[in-house]
């Protein structure tokens, strides 16, 4: 706030006495917060899911007021009339994006906590304000000299109302409405005046000294779509109060990342550091590394806690990067594996254990997750840290200091980096991305893709950007027919037909930023690659053509996706089933959705069989555009995964399914039969998977998986398959007869010693002199056999070391109550070191394997007894 930072200047403020602030701790400011206005009658709400169960133009729950959104819009419906809450927020996407900010400034955060108080219609602001006010100096004993308020120019009610607090003149700054009006956003709805109270750090080394801690708004407004205001027939109030910048003046800390809940977070980390004998620092303030990594791993555990899985798109991509980021930053502080897992006891101690059940109870999944994330992304991190490395050292590079765009669509594509990752890095280094050239072009084609019709089109070449990895390149047509805007969808693949008629093969296709389509492309005649290149130019046309059989193997399990997902619901009976993300492919699909337990056989059968109904009737899919509210209220479905606008694309099979979804879908839903689930598993706690197979691909999968039946038929000598089982059962009663028939013989051979050739004899030296006999088993006979054989043997015979060989198998058994100053072992491994072979064992039994195979008494004289003569 400029205008305010400015007023506040002119004023001198004297400097307080900050030992007359409540020193609380994080636990006592939420507990007296709450007690305060709990006092004042207002109903305690716990904090609701960082996914906004009614708000799905939000990616998450960004502000306290969030969850009362409704209850704004018609206060009449609010089941209470004030309330209270510590609401946990997110603002790391969509507009309200701190992420780039996080460890660089004293206050940003992607997870923070916002004390609220609101009034739907209970009170005005005359009482917010008098609220406020007296919490601030009774409660938390805030020195008034170094308060400040502001209120909207022209908003003469607040302005008295202050007055009346006892504020003088030059504590009361009016400001406009860039800065002291409120809305939702920037369409219709409730809006009002807010005024916002400022504490005054006296921190010399701030640009700006003044603290925003506390915003009032009242929505007293209500603005059309053209923007033309009228008074609401009840107004109400929405206030906010960021616990971690409240903490920092009752704490009297410089920064946010200095209290006491991110202290216990910072100080696990240094523990980390110290225990893996890396340097650790001791200052107060920590670095921007050690801020990220903590202010990130609460923003992840909070956002798996409410269900999100890390993926590649909407809210599971966010978790995604900011898993990353994380690790980029412990990277830096010289961490290079798995570790995160190891800080979770420090988050658990730093909020109180009622506050976040979840934290306890998903505590495990949390840490599975994060874990499985921090494994595969540290393997592609050290290879991009190396490109990066190699781009920084190139002389032809050193003057620009900027990584050109094909690195960057490399990291991305190849390595898995996010473009914000590559830019911190690049950032550290005083470089910068030129990545942003292709938005500055505005280079948005339109995607065609939907219109089957429009598959093998021609286009004209918007963009080039060479690969190094091999003859790819990255190019950008218009239009363009190739679906790569992720919704769990693999993107398409094709052929890119240029003016000479040379073919390009369509490997991939990624979204580089909002609104940007990429093709990757390698040639499919090499040689002729670099004659290509003079018609791979901006503006030259070129013919794009999908690979048709493969997109319409996506699009029935797309749709297949859909009514998994309804036939979940009715079968389950339970409207509390979330998709968690999938994955959709030519052949099969996958399918995650939360959910308490495993699913028996019989719902899984049931699922199924709904499924194949429904397709076997027949449907038209309907695509609809529809405003997002009109959508949900229309009973459409959305993936919490996603992000939405304000208009979104529905997927309508009347009567069966209607989802929200942006990816490509069968005309008809016959083409999903049949409809085979193959398998059902756990992903984490309270998240199931389903594995299925459609149309085509799931005959061809019946076909694969049956075909051997007519063979197996044959060998049982049954007639029919439902003749199979009995028959098998017949089979296997029978194996099991003869194997005890088996066993019982072998124990009566293994017991009958002149049925097995006469043992030759030699000696262990040394002063026990130890006999040893070495037995030659026939090669029919099997190491069960030789174990049964060894036993009986150091029974009869306790004075004796045996040796068993047959082939490449040598087994060693001795008495160990009779033998004392050797072990089977130990005999086996003084033998093998004058013997190629090896093996290990017990005291009493050891086994190895010989590399030459012992198969006559001529072998154990030549091969065995020189051995034994060797030993000592």
């Amino acid at each position: 706030m400029n205008q305010t930072r400015l007023l506040f200047s002119k004023r001198i403020v004297p400097r307080g006495q900050i030992h007359s602030l409540r020193q609380l701790s994080s636990f006592e400011l939420r507990s007296r917060f709450l007690n305060y206005f709990e006092k004042q009658d207002h109903v305690h709400v716990k904090s609701a899911s960082l996914i906004p169960q009614n708000d799905k133009s939000l990616l998450f729950t960004n502000a306290g007021m969030v969850p009362f959104k409704e209850y704004f819009l018609k206060p009449s419906t609010a089941p209470f009339k004030s309330a209270t809450s510590v609401q946990k927020c997110m603002r790391a996407g969509g507009k309200h994006n701190d992420l780039d900010n996080v460890g660089y400034t004293p206050r940003h955060h992607t997870f923070f906590e916002m004390l609220g108080n609101f009034s739907f219609g209970h009170y005005t602001k005359a009482e917010a304000i008098d609220y406020a006010w007296k919490f601030l100096l009774n409660e938390l004993k805030l020195p008034i000299h170094r308060l400040r308020v502001t209120v909207l120019e022209g908003d003469h009610e607040g302005y008295e109302l202050w007055k009346k607090q006892g504020l003088p003149d030059d504590m009361i700054v009016k400001c406009g409405p860039e800065d002291n009006f409120w809305s939702m956003g920037e369409g219709e709805g409730p809006c009002g005046p807010c005024t916002e109270i400022f504490w005054n750090t006296e921190d010399p080394s701030l640009e700006d000294p003044w603290l925003e801690i506390w915003n009032l708004v009242f929505m007293e407004k209500y603005r059309d779509a053209e923007g033309k205001l009228s008074d609401l027939p009840i107004p109400c109030i929405d206030t906010g109060m960021g616990l971690e910048r409240m903490l920092t003046v009752l704490q009297n800390k410089q920064n946010n990342y200095q209290v006491d809940q991110f202290k216990i977070l910072i100080d696990g980390l240094r523990d980390i550091l110290k225990a893996r004998g890396l340097k650790s620092s001791e200052s107060v303030n920590p670095s921007a590394h050690e801020k990220i990594v903590a202010d990130h791993f609460r923003a992840m555990c909070f956002l798996i806690g409410d269900g999100v899985i890390p993926s590649n798109v909407g809210r599971g991509y966010v978790l995604r990067r900011i898993i990353r980021r994380a690790l980029r930053s412990a990277k830096q502080l010289g961490i290079n594996e798995s570790f995160l897992s190891d800080l979770y006891p420090s988050l658990l101690k730093s909020f109180p254990p009622d506050l976040y059940p979840e934290l306890s109870s998903r505590a495990s999944s949390i840490c599975s997750i994060i874990t499985n994330e921090e494994t595969s992304f540290l393997a592609t991190l050290g290879r991009g840290m190396s490109l990066l490395e190699n781009v920084f050292s190139q002389p032809d590079l050193q003057n620009a200091k900027t990584i050109p765009p094909h690195i960057a669509f490399q990291l991305y594509d190849t390595y898995g980096f996010p473009f914000d990752l590559t830019l911190i890095i690049a950032r550290e280094k005083g470089w910068t991305v030129d990545i942003k050239e292709w938005r500055h072009l505005n280079i948005k084609p339109q995607f065609t893709g939907y219109d089957h019709s429009l598959l093998h089109q021609h286009s004209k070449i918007l963009a080039v950007e060479p690969s190094k990895k091999g003859n790819e390149i990255y190019l950008a047509i218009d239009p363009c027919p190739f679906y790569g805007l992720g919704g769990g969808q693999v993107p398409d693949q094709g052929i890119i037909t240029l003016a000479n008629k040379s073919e390009w093969q369509v490997t991939d296709v990624v979204q580089p930023y909002e609104g940007g389509i990429a093709l990757c492309i390698a040639p499919i005649n090499k040689e002729n690659a670099k004659q290509d290149l003079k018609f791979l130019q901006e503006g030259q046309l070129v013919e794009a053509k999908v690979d048709i059989q493969r997109r319409e193997g996506v699009e029935i399990h797309h749709t297949a996706t859909h009514l998994l997902n309804a036939g979940l619901r009715k079968i389950l009976h339970s409207d509390d089933i979330v998709q968690a993300g999938s994955t959709v492919e030519p052949t099969k699909l996958r399918f995650d959705f939360t959910y308490g337990k495993p699913l028996k056989p019989k719902e899984l059968s049931e699922i199924e069989n709904w499924i194949n109904d429904v397709a076997l009737r027949g449907a038209k899919t309907q695509v609809k555009h529809m405003q997002l509210m009109d959508a949900v209220n229309s009973g459409a479905v959305a993936a919490f995964t996603e992000k939405y606008g304000e208009t979104v694309r529905v997927i309508d099979v009347p009567g069966i399914s209607k989802e929200l979804c942006g990816g490509t879908h069968v005309d008809d839903i016959r083409k999903l039969y049949p409809f085979k689930i193959l398998n059902e598993t756990s992903v984490a706690a309270g998240t199931r998977r389903i594995e299925a197979v459609a149309g085509t691909s799931c005959i061809k999968w019946h076909r694969k998986t049956y075909s051997p039946i007519p063979d197996a038929l044959k060998l049982l000598r049954a007639n029919e398959t439902k003749d199979m089982v009995g028959k098998l059962e017949k089979l296997l009663q029978n194996t099991k007869d003869l194997q005890k028939r088996i066993d019982f013989m072998t124990e009566k051979l293994a017991s009958a010693g002149e049925s097995v050739n006469k043992p030759i004899e030699s000696k262990i030296k040394g002063k026990a002199n130890i006999d040893v006999k070495i037995h030659l088993i026939d090669s029919d006979l099997d190491a069960s056999f030789m174990q049964k054989r060894a036993n009986i043997l150091k029974q009869k015979q306790p004075e004796s070391v045996h040796v068993l060989l047959n082939g490449n198998t040598i087994l060693v058994s001795l008495n160990g109550s009779e033998i004392k100053t050797e072990t089977a072992n130990s005999v086996l491994r003084q033998l093998l070191k004058h013997i190629k072979g090896g093996g290990g064992g017990q005291k009493e039994m050891a086994q190895g394997h010989l590399a030459e195979p012992v198969k006559s008494e001529q072998d154990i004289v030549s091969k065995i007894l020189p051995a034994f003569k060797k030993c000592t």
